[in-house]
């Protein structure tokens, strides 16, 4: 499963790094989309699978906050 956000498309599976100190890399899980129609994707830890947030697709896409790795 894929989906568009900001003029590019992320897939199921797909991995990001948090551009902060702790430098956690995240694997997207699925994708949902809330009553307000705000797009939002759940991401896991790579590291411990047993953490898992949720942000808006907005958030995964600022540059300033998470970068692409790619695919699993």
């Amino acid at each position: 499963m894929s989906r568009m956000m900001a003029g590019a498309t992320v897939r199921v599976g797909e991995r990001f790094q948090e551009m902060r100190a702790t430098a956690r890399q995240w694997e997207v899980e699925s994708f949902f989309t809330d009553a307000r129609a705000i797009n939002h994707v759940s991401l896991r830890d790579t590291l411990d699978p047993s953490r898992r947030v949720t942000l808006s697709c907005s958030v995964l896409m600022d540059r300033s906050r998470f970068r692409p790795l790619g695919p699993a």
